[in-house]
């Protein structure tokens, strides 16, 4: 007679991981749920401790985390990491709220979150707050000090845009918002500035780029007032002067016609009834007939007057004349 073996195998429930976090509250604590068969999406819970009921369930798409090993309250910003949970007072009522990751659907493929304030014993979610987490690049800055919130975004490698807010009747308030742009030419950057005073006013200015002007300079020196000059020539030939403040602001920018003196080791141009003649040691200007004088600290200056000439007969300078 055949005996029936029947194998008993361990009932194994391989449907679902479930992962604590407990590290950004003493009152709260948050599990996510993910599929095995569906990695990239998962369920995120924020209990109380006291009641264990869910104050917040969101499906979210973080496929990216070790859950084993998450750390929240992290926001490495721009760029670096940003955790799964934020918990902190975002519009500094005296109480903290939440944001809650749910993928990565900012700015270039970067992190975007789901903003929760804390009312009532409960966390209901704001639109505005989470617009400043998802339409910029990551998470916003949160500065305690001066209450306000900062966020950033960009497009490509050459233009970025950064805003302030305040709260302002419990939403977020544009104070400030500037808008800089590197210019066609590489070397200095286009900044234009919307600023709250009451109402809403522009101003524009323009930055030398000096991380990138650096290998360019031909000559440059500081001068006696603390400004800066520079004579800088650029990979299409041109030469360009420009004359900063100390902060890197452009006081004065000049790419017409140079006139280089053998005789006297100068540069000349002019603007209007105005002329300029640059030395080694210092910078002429003539308004009519009245001369200035502003002298250089010859111990800041890079290379000689002479360069420019050097720089002519070997590489050429389209805008630049030379005189006996």
């Amino acid at each position: 007679m055949k005996k029936l073996i029947i194998l008993l195998f361990p009932c194994i429930f391989l449907n679902a991981q479930n992962y604590k976090i407990t590290d950004f509250s003493k009152d709260l604590y948050a599990t996510i749920t993910t599929k095995t068969k569906d990695k990239s999406s998962q369920t995120l819970k924020v209990f109380g401790l006291k009641n264990k009921k869910p104050l917040i369930i969101e499906e979210v798409h973080l496929d990216e985390y070790d859950f084993k090993s998450t750390k929240s309250n992290i926001a490495e910003i721009p760029y670096g990491h940003q955790s799964i949970i934020i918990y902190d007072d975002f519009n500094f009522d005296g109480k903290k709220d939440i944001a809650l990751k749910y993928g990565n659907e900012s700015c270039y493929g970067g992190p975007s979150y789901t903003v929760y304030l804390y009312q009532n014993n409960s966390f209901v979610e704001n639109s505005d707050f989470s617009d400043l987490a998802q339409n910029y690049c990551g998470f916003f800055q949160v500065d305690q000090s001066k209450k306000q919130i900062h966020v950033m975004t960009k497009s490509g490698c050459c233009w970025h845009q950064y805003s302030d807010f305040i709260i302002k009747n419990g939403d977020p308030f544009l104070i400030k918002q500037s808008e800089e742009e590197l210019n066609i030419s590489g070397l200095y950057f286009e900044t234009s500035v919307k600023e709250w005073k009451n109402k809403y006013i522009t101003y524009k200015y323009k930055t030398i780029a000096a991380d990138i002007i650096s290998d360019y300079i031909l000559v440059s020196y500081t001068l006696e007032n603390n400004k800066r000059m520079y004579l800088i020539k650029t990979e299409n030939n041109n030469l360009y002067y420009f004359f900063t403040k100390k902060n890197g602001d452009i006081e004065l920018m000049y790419h017409d016609i140079f006139l280089y003196s053998k005789k006297e080791n100068s540069l000349f141009f002019g603007i209007g009834n105005i002329k300029y003649k640059i030395f080694n040691n210092r910078i002429e200007v003539t308004v009519d007939k009245s001369k200035t004088i502003i002298n250089a600290d010859v111990n800041t200056r890079k290379n000689n007057i002479s360069t420019i000439y050097n720089t002519f007969k070997n590489e050429n300078i389209q805008n630049l004349e030379i005189l006996n």
